[in-house]
């Protein structure tokens, strides 16, 4: 009796820690975010980022203490144009990293202060799971020199995808 309790408590520890390893695999993972410097008098910059989640979720909400509002803009093929638009939500697609840079992008509005080369901009980024759990997470993106321009994988048609809403 004695062996097959402490049996029973084996496993379920056992269980527990499998179960919090595969909620920590889990996790989104959120790289390479960036803005560049503003110039004086500009209020507005956007922030560019690859973030990937292990099952399907949306990108629901971003704010930042840098400035007044933060939205999610994408950008369509509409008629042989491109165009951008603010959505409400971006899919983030299972196992698949979603590039938001020369595309489609976060857009600072309404900058409380200008973004100077070596800062650091904080964002608080909410993503909601199926289940209608939602998970927020921080980043920290780097601010670069405002002449720094665009590498040849965020040039690519890879970021100007259509996500649907």
């Amino acid at each position: 009796m004695f062996v097959r309790g402490l049996a029973g408590g084996i496993l379920a520890i056992v269980a527990g820690v499998l179960c919090a390893t595969a909620a920590v695999a889990a996790e989104p993972t959120i790289t390479g975010a960036w803005t560049k410097a503003t110039a004086p008098g500009q209020d507005s910059a956007s922030v560019h980022l690859h973030i990937t989640v292990h099952r399907d979720a949306r990108l629901v909400a971003v704010s930042s203490p840098a400035a007044k509002q933060v939205a999610i803009h994408v950008m369509k093929r509409e008629n042989g144009m491109m165009t951008m638009r603010q959505v409400d939500a971006l899919a983030l697609p299972a196992n698949k990293e979603v590039v938001l840079g020369a595309g489609s992008h976060l857009m600072l509005v309404g900058l409380m202060q200008p973004l100077k080369p070596g800062d650091r901009l904080q964002l608080a980024l909410t993503v909601e799971y199926a289940d209608n759990l939602r998970e927020t997470l921080t980043v920290s993106a780097e601010v670069r020199p405002l002449a720094a321009g665009h590498d040849m994988h965020e040039m690519s048609d890879h970021d100007m995808e259509q996500h649907d809403d």
